[in-house]
């Protein structure tokens, strides 16, 4: 177990953690999502004991662990952080880069991990390959494995899957997860995509100008997001003022509707004219003008509308989301 208490983090004048504090459970997989500047690398580094905070502390299992001025080598043993770049050793094959990720331990020990690690990730037709002749989804798999070659009890990804083509991306979110959990591994994850995060994370947390502004499960968090901008990170949404509300949907509130809830129907009480139409690849996107100031999105499953034609809406009740 991760506990993050109090952390505070600036750099100059620039404030860039404030008050940071949380619990991350033994195996459990949290993702860190939020704006470029808003602190997740930086917490991370933190965690990872390669950057001092200015205060506050990280526990491991209920021990301090110390900051790297206090350290002859900043880092643990029992955190590993999984670089944006993969830090691989160029001018070594894929079983010496696990070698040398093992090289305090046994000859006997090394060879069997070594083996462990090559078959849980998948790595055996990989073997004598050099980074250079690896794929980018490849080199992850591997920076991987190296971080778990230790039998870390944490492993911190900073952007793993930035560089990666959509089915590559896919496929490692899915295996990411499932080794995780196999090993029972605590993974905290930085990530700009949320979609990412939705998909594999246990717990989101979201950070906005140095400080945590949610924290949930990825369907609370996006059925329930505390403003508009969180919201936005998390897909296209319709955001309503108080006054758009009002007149729309009789709510005295600034509200969000996920484009989603936005359904075509002849009988809708809300009327508008197709104002863009934008190909989605299996339906499209309608840009919808109300009346002159407000415009709506909605998918079109069937790809029937043009600019110009007549629209009906509806919008259920029950998946407006309403902001305080």
């Amino acid at each position: 177990m991760i506990q993050i208490k109090n952390i505070t983090k600036s750099f100059g004048q620039k404030k860039v953690l404030n008050h940071i504090s949380g619990t991350v459970k033994k195996g459990a997989l949290i993702s860190l999502v939020g704006m470029s500047g808003s602190g997740k690398t930086t917490l991370l580094k933190i965690i990872a004991g390669l950057i001092e905070s200015d205060s506050g502390s990280i526990y491991l299992n209920n021990k301090k662990l110390q900051g790297p001025k206090e350290k002859l080598i900043a880092g643990h043993e029992e955190i590993k952080l999984v670089f944006q770049d993969y830090a691989l050793k160029p001018n070594m094959s894929v079983v010496e880069n696990l070698n040398y990720a093992l090289l305090e331990y046994g000859e006997v020990y090394k060879k069997n991990r070594v083996e462990q690690l090559i078959e849980m990730c998948g790595l055996e037709s990989l073997r004598p390959q050099h980074p250079q002749e690896l794929s980018g989804g490849q080199k992850q798999r591997v920076a991987f494995a190296r971080a778990l070659a230790n039998e870390p009890e944490v492993i911190l990804m900073d952007e793993p899957f930035s560089n990666l083509d959509p089915l590559t991306k896919q496929k490692l979110l899915i295996e990411t997860k499932s080794l995780a959990k196999k090993t029972d591994t605590t993974v905290i994850l930085v990530t700009h995509d949320t979609r990412d995060a939705m998909e594999i994370a246990d717990e989101i947390w979201v950070l906005d100008n140095g400080s945590i502004t949610q924290k949930g499960k990825p369907r609370e968090v996006y059925q329930y997001p505390k403003t508009p901008q969180i919201a936005c990170l998390f897909g296209i949404i319709n955001l309503l003022s108080e006054s758009e509300s009002h007149e729309l949907l009789n709510i005295k509130c600034s509200t969000g509707i996920w484009i989603e809830n936005v359904e075509i129907n002849s009988k809708g009480m809300i009327k508008g004219c197709v104002k863009e139409v934008i190909f989605n690849g299996g339906n499209h996107k309608l840009l919808i003008s109300v009346h002159q100031d407000l415009n709506l999105m909605v998918f079109d499953e069937v790809k029937v509308f043009r600019p110009g034609d007549p629209i009906q809406l509806t919008i259920d009740p029950k998946e407006i989301i309403i902001f305080e």
